[in-house]
């Protein structure tokens, strides 16, 4: 394992890579409040490959945003964009849990990366409301910015509290979010602090449409495989047929574990990972 840092047009993102330097590419991204670590149990699987994990903005070691903006969801898919292109990448499998996998379901849908194959664990596109809904979150969200109570620094006496907080938070192992909590938590004179950005717990300004994000999916050109949980507490099996039709070369799959089965369960995923990508 070897740690790398990328200077986008945007921010400083850092990362982690495994496996073969000269391998094909995989490119994975982590889900919301997560780290590169998302991807850390599995990555032992991926030898033949360069297995790059990478902490989006606001998140784990990358540079947050100013104290006086905000994140757009949008934005993280030009982020992973602008990684892309700059890793020089010409051809790559793209991967990504929970909110990773909401972002590259956009970013595959518009063509700008050649990307060999989508596989998205837990995640097919964002989160929707109606359009009638569209004023009422614009509004919460900016009283929210605007007077952001309870939004307060966490502080955790030691790591055995922080570990304890993300497993009720995140239901999974312990293991896993020890893995997480390794690169998650940072030392200051007040006690242990996750390293996140406060700002990423504020509500969004703005979401799509269900209809805005099956034409997303109507786009989206690349061979597709969405790795869901039989016991992950988010219904995604149910839900989304029409995302699911929309896009041409789709697999779905369920697989044992909750919504952090790469993690909980690393072998059995890598290993429907590679049979999908071989």
């Amino acid at each position: 394992m070897s740690s790398l840092t990328i200077e986008t047009k945007f921010h400083r993102i850092e990362g982690k890579e495994w496996g073969n330097p000269q391998g094909k590419v995989i490119l994975a991204f982590h889900g919301w409040l997560d780290n590169a670590n998302s991807f850390e149990p599995m990555a032992s699987f991926f030898k033949d490959y360069r297995f790059i994990s990478l902490d989006f903005p606001g998140h784990g070691k990358s540079s947050h945003k100013a104290e006086n903006s905000f994140y757009y969801f949008n934005e993280y898919v030009l982020e992973v964009i602008a990684i892309a292109k700059g890793l020089g990448l010409n051809e790559f499998i793209l991967l990504a849990h929970s909110m990773g996998a909401a972002v590259s379901t956009l970013v595959a849908s518009t063509n700008l990366l050649n990307i060999e194959k989508l596989i998205l664990i837990e995640a097919l596109g964002p989160l929707t409301n109606s359009a009638q809904s569209a004023p009422d979150i614009l509004t919460e969200a900016i009283k929210q910015a605007l007077h952001p109570k309870g939004k307060r620094e966490t502080y955790f006496p030691d790591m055995e509290s922080a570990i304890g907080v993300r497993m009720r938070a995140g239901g999974m192992k312990r293991t896993s979010a020890e893995i997480l909590m390794e690169r998650g938590i940072e030392k200051t004179s007040k006690g242990l602090k996750p390293r996140r950005d406060l700002k990423l717990h504020l509500n969004s300004f703005y979401r799509y449409t269900e209809d805005q994000i099956v034409n997303f999916c109507e786009r989206i050109e690349v061979p597709t495989l969405l790795i869901l949980g039989d016991t992950s507490e988010y219904p995604i099996e149910s839900n989304f047929e029409r995302r699911k039709k929309a896009i041409k070369n789709f697999r779905q799959t369920i697989l044992p574990g909750g919504h952090h089965l790469h993690m909980d369960n690393p072998e059995v995923v890598a290993n429907t990972i590679l049979e999908f990508i071989n």
